[in-house]
């Protein structure tokens, strides 16, 4: 079972007006281990900047992403469920993360919403916040696929 990682780096960028100015990005990304998850950022990232500082790789708890590229923001949603448990016979608050790509809190809150459509459980979204993320790397880019999926089914 893989992980979700946010991996922080700085580096030092040299500017339009010809000054060096000192950046710091997080990524997020999908991976088995720590070691793994650094080993998939310098992979991706060393045609694009060749020399940075990976300041933390922390595992982060993600159950689900929603990837669109055409969007600008990701915006990090709790979702909460109640489930029963029948061992104690009592209810139980389940909460679950969500990352998902829009323009806005609105789009991001319409995109959860279409998702949980159809869901056997009662569910709200008690929390939704904008996360400073660039840019979102999972394994074989499965959430992207199924995406594309989605649009060659509406256009046949």
């Amino acid at each position: 079972m893989d992980s979700w990682f946010t991996c922080k780096i700085s580096y030092l960028k040299q500017l339009e007006n010809g000054s060096i100015a000192k950046k710091a990005e997080s990524y997020l990304l999908n991976a088995m281990s720590f070691t793994e998850a650094e080993a998939r950022l310098q992979g991706i990232l060393e045609e694009y900047i060749s020399d940075f500082q990976l300041l933390t790789c922390a595992k982060t708890k993600i159950n689900s992403v929603v990837i669109d590229e055409s969007k600008e923001n990701y915006f990090k949603i709790k979702v909460a469920y109640v489930s029963f448990d029948e061992e104690t016979s009592k209810e139980r608050k389940i909460n679950e993360i969500f990352i998902v790509q829009a323009n806005d809190l609105k789009e991001a809150y319409a995109k959860t919403e279409e998702r949980l459509k159809g869901s056997i459980v009662d569910w709200e979204i008690p929390s939704i916040s904008q996360v400073n993320i660039l840019d979102i790397f999972p394994y074989e880019d499965s959430a992207i696929v199924d995406q594309k999926d989605e649009l060659e089914e509406e256009e046949a």
